[in-house]
């Protein structure tokens, strides 16, 4: 069986799961397919794979540079997510 590592967004606990997902399971969870980043707003938006978006707004900067790094270090593992900085 067919494993690859994927970034899933979890849209009801608004948590990304990074961890290996097989093709023949069902998922409730979406993948993340688009990921953009605004540098100065201080904000991502995850686009998921059934056409959800949410949008995390950091506080301050502190906070934007920890979601950053986990979104580098999901962009390093899952090449399939399209990272957009806006």
């Amino acid at each position: 069986m067919h494993t690859s590592a994927r970034l899933i967004f979890d849209f009801e606990h608004r948590c990304a799961i990074i961890g290996g997902v097989t093709k023949n399971q069902m998922y409730t969870d979406q993948f993340v397919d688009r990921l953009e980043i605004s540098m100065t707003g201080r904000y991502f938006r995850l686009f998921g794979s059934d056409a959800e978006i949410k949008k995390i707004e950091c506080k301050d900067v502190d906070q934007f540079m920890r979601v950053l790094e986990v979104a580098k270090m999901a962009e390093e593992i899952d090449s399939e997510i399209k990272v957009v900085y806006v």
